[in-house]
């Protein structure tokens, strides 16, 4: 603040101080506070009430715990039953009643108007004066601040807050005052968002949008997407420029249509990519007359046959505006555009379906075939709409295709990496980031796009999961005399849902995506998974696909769930046990039991919100009736997911109770409880303080429940993040809990999963990341991602210096390192045994070490003792 701006401040509040005499004046000083303050005016007034009388006689400051410098004060009297001398010398008799300002008279009068007869006009009225009396009172604040003051939604609610305050006395007041201001707070959001968008070309327009809308409420958002003002601001910024390519474009050559609509349809599909629904509906609306032109274009000219790609980005434009009703209809009117004039699409059907399953192969929807499909069935044209069903399953045989390959690149670059990782499993996160810090530095110089092109990998692997997803489910959800137009579709669709590389990429996506699995297209597709159609490993992988289905359809009711709604909760235990129902073909001999554990799991849903004793004393009784089951003990896989899942749900119940953000001591205490109620081990109880690694999509169903319940998006990320530190526990049950460190070498793999997550929880920037991503990578495709082409002196050495780079001296990382293969079997893994050992018995001591003890004691022990202890634990493990 500079010199003549303090003396201005000063003189407004000497001038204040002057012609006031009767309401004396505090200018705040810098660093000062509420308490300091209070202390020096209250007089004999207890502290407390000086305060809070204080607040009240300065409405204007929405901060009490940040106080400007400058400020002016009002003081209120500071004698305690005895009125304050001078104030009161020349006050009236009614003194404290001070006089109302004109807009709070006007809003009196509003009120009192609306009282009597409410009317548009008189809620109109309300709503104005309000607004008047708000922005009034922030011209002062703003005057009065040198920095200036922000009008936004929290200055709006503080002023409500105070107008409110002014009618104590008449609830129903206040109920009018409290929707009126949450109107005009709702207008504040929507106008902010526009006038910030407004700026630009249209693409800064739409990316503006598209940052405003994730921080705007739901009301706002909705008052948003279908406001004249957003369609005015698309009709003069997103409208041209998608329609630019048509500018002077007249001549009737089928050919010579395709380049503008390969570039109108283009923009288009840039425009809405990655938006929320709703507002993809609005820019498609308002670019309604521009579409009818690309889809005009001859379906050989809109493929990539003759150069045309509009048909697949108006497939992608389709897809971005989602299953909501507005999507629906908006998606059935443009496959009608399509198909407007079926006799001239005569000898175009054929290359209309080769589009179609183009596009599906480079990742674009397959909302809009499916929705032709079922209009041409509608009119009677069952041949073509079995020549589109046949274009949509091509489709997907071809993206299983490019899933495959990308796999296999991606197993490959993971396996060298994978295989030191699992080699070194149980090492602090500390320790393994260093590792892989350098590790990562050595790669950088022989392949500096590396790391890139393995995340690239994984996000294009996730991505064709989902559009596979959506294909499958898409076509198993169509009625049976449509899918009857084409014989073949069954068989094609169960050969790609149970093919093995499907099967991992859907369990990527799963360990990526809380909500994969949940959804209409989730539940279609899934029941095309048939346990004696896959492979042996395809077994394994769909127990553990329907694992993480279980998990994720059950918090996904938990995060709906009103504990105080007898509906919700009847409804809530419908759901639950409909899954044993949908995951029984994938569980086989196993369904029957997981039946009974998810019945267990229903007792959870009627515990009152908020209630912590009751919802432990509830795990406690869940924890016995699990223990009743075959195959569900606590120190059995299916037991620890089960006792995992229910502590993820009772912290959901946690974060829904509490409106304010959990604190780190608060929620470990909250989930040592309920963990230890579940009946939990240590080694688990360990892992759930450190949730909350992966963030849940802001666009995810689970983030838009959560929204709706009015949820801290804190507090739900870190109960969310509580499944994904403990969904891969299951995996490593036998490595924690068993009597050896290790019964079989696949349960290594199925540890790495979880710690990963804990590895991403402690670690930050691309060294976690890739540690996560590796180990939960190798979890889910098993022993096939460590084959890589590397010779065995190769592996040998790479292991040790990973292990050097970890912390261990050379000779430790010699003894312990990987040996490699032979003929007979796969080298065991010691590091995780020596580091188990160590964690249990401290290496033969009798006094458990942590893991950094367990590493200084390896390097001091005498090389022939250490060869000896490895050699003992490798042939107790084999």
């Amino acid at each position: 603040m500079s010199f003549i701006n303090f003396l201005d401040s000063v003189s407004r509040a000497v001038q204040q101080l002057a012609t006031q005499p009767a309401a004396p004046v505090h200018v705040v000083q810098r660093h000062e506070t509420l308490p300091d303050i209070a202390a020096q005016h209250r007089g004999t007034v207890p502290q407390e009430v000086y305060e809070q009388s204080l607040k009240d006689a300065n409405p204007q400051v929405l901060n009490w715990e940040a106080l400007y410098p400058d400020t002016p004060l009002q003081l209120p009297p500071a004698h305690d039953g005895e009125a304050d001398p001078v104030v009161h010398a020349a006050a009236p008799a009614q003194a404290d009643k001070p006089t109302l300002s004109p807009e709070a008279q006007r809003v009196d009068a509003a009120l009192k108007a609306d009282a009597q007869q409410s009317t548009p006009q008189t809620q109109a009225e309300l709503k104005s004066a309000i607004q008047a009396e708000m922005k009034a009172r922030f011209q002062v604040e703003f005057d009065a601040r040198p920095t200036g003051a922000i009008y936004d939604t929290k200055a709006i609610a503080s002023y409500g807050d105070s107008i409110a305050a002014r009618h104590a006395d008449d609830p129903a007041a206040q109920a009018s005052i409290k929707a009126t201001v949450k109107d005009i707070s709702i207008d504040h959001e929507v106008e902010f968002a526009l006038m910030v968008s407004g700026g630009g070309d249209a693409k800064s327009v739409m990316s503006i949008l598209k940052s405003q809308w994730a921080s705007m409420s739901p009301e706002a958002q909705a008052r948003l997407s279908t406001s004249p003002e957003l369609g005015r601001l698309l009709n003069d910024k997103v409208e041209p420029y998608v329609a630019a390519p048509y500018a002077n474009f007249s001549s009737d050559d089928p050919r010579e249509q395709r380049v503008p609509a390969n570039e109108a349809a283009k923009r288009l599909a840039e425009l809405v990519d990655g938006l929320p629904p709703e507002l993809a509906n609005a820019v498609v609306t308002q670019n309604l007359d521009t579409v009818m032109r690309i889809v005009q274009v001859k379906p050989m000219y809109a493929g990539e046959k003759f150069g045309g790609s509009s048909y697949a980005d108006m497939a992608r434009v389709v897809g971005a505006l989602g299953n909501g009703e507005d999507g629906k209809r908006m998606r059935a009117d443009i496959a009608s555009m399509y198909l407007a004039k079926p006799e001239a699409l005569r000898g175009q059907w054929v290359p209309f379906s080769e589009n179609i399953s183009n596009a599906i192969r480079d990742g674009a929807s397959p909302a809009l075939a499916l929705e032709m499909a079922q209009q041409l069935k509608n009119q009677g044209l069952n041949e073509q709409a079995g020549v589109f069903l046949r274009g949509i399953s091509h489709g997907a045989e071809l993206l299983q295709g490019k899933i495959d390959a990308d796999l296999k690149e991606y197993q490959s670059m993971m396996g060298e990496l994978g295989r030191l990782l699992k080699y070194s499993e149980g090492l602090p996160p500390e320790a393994i980031s260093q590792a892989v810090d350098k590790y990562l530095a050595g790669k950088g110089k022989t392949d500096p796009g590396w790391l890139e092109k393995f995340h690239g990998l994984e996000e294009r692997l996730t991505a064709n999961a989902n559009v596979l997803k959506d294909t499958l489910g898409g076509l198993n959800a169509l009625p049976e005399d449509l899918k009857a137009t084409y014989p073949d579709l069954g068989k094609e669709m169960q050969a790609v849902a149970n093919n093995d590389s499907v099967l991992q990429a859907f369990g990527l996506a799963a360990a990526r995506d809380r909500d994969f699995l949940i959804g209409a297209e989730a539940d279609a597709a899934t029941k095309l998974f048939d346990v004696t159609k896959v492979s042996k490993e395809g077994a394994e992988y769909l127990k553990r696909l329907a694992n993480d289905g279980i998990q994720q359809a059950a918090l996904k009711v938990f995060s709906d769930l009103d504990s105080s709604d007898p509906t919700s909760i009847a409804n809530a235990k419908t759901q639950l046990e409909s899954l044993s129902t949908r995951y029984a073909s994938l569980l086989g001999k196993d369904s029957e039991q997981y039946r009974e554990a998810i019945r267990a799991l229903e007792g959870l849903t009627s515990v009152p919100a908020g209630d912590t004793a009751a919802m432990e004393a509830q795990l406690k009784q869940f924890n016995q009736a699990l223990s009743g089951i075959d195959g569900f003990n606590a120190n059995q896989p299916a037991g620890v997911t089960f006792r995992s899942l229910g502590v993820a749900a009772a912290g959901l119940a946690f974060a829904k109770s509490s409106s304010d953000l959990i604190s780190d001591p608060g929620w470990a205490n909250a989930v040592g409880a309920f963990a230890d109620a579940a009946g939990l081990a240590k080694d688990v109880r360990d892992l759930m303080h450190r949730p909350g690694s992966i963030p849940i999509d802001a666009d995810s169903a689970l983030a838009d429940s959560h929204a709706r319940a009015g949820v801290r998006f804190e507090n739900w990320n870190r109960a969310l993040g509580l499944l994904s530190a403990t969904g891969d526990i299951a995996k490593m049950a036998d490595a924690l809990l068993s009597d050896r460190p290790y019964k079989e070498a696949e349960a290594a793999l199925y540890g790495l999963g979880a710690t990963g997550t804990v590895v991403m929880t402690l670690s930050s920037g691309p060294v976690g990341a890739i540690v996560g991503a590796v180990m939960i990578g190798v979890s889910v495709f098993g022993q096939s991602a460590l084959a890589d082409g590397r010779d065995k002196d190769a592996k040998i050495k790479g292991s040790q210096e990973f292990l050097q780079n970890a912390g261990f001296d050379a000779d430790a990382a010699r003894i312990m390192g990987d040996l490699g293969e032979d003929e007979h079997y796969q080298s065991i893994p010691v590091v995780p045994l020596m580091m188990e050992y160590g964690k249990r018995d401290g290496l033969g001591t009798g006094k458990p070490m942590t893991p950094e003890e367990t590493i200084k004691a390896i390097n001091d022990m005498p090389p022939d003792q250490l060869q000896a202890m490895v050699n003992r634990l490798r042939i107790a493990a084999r």
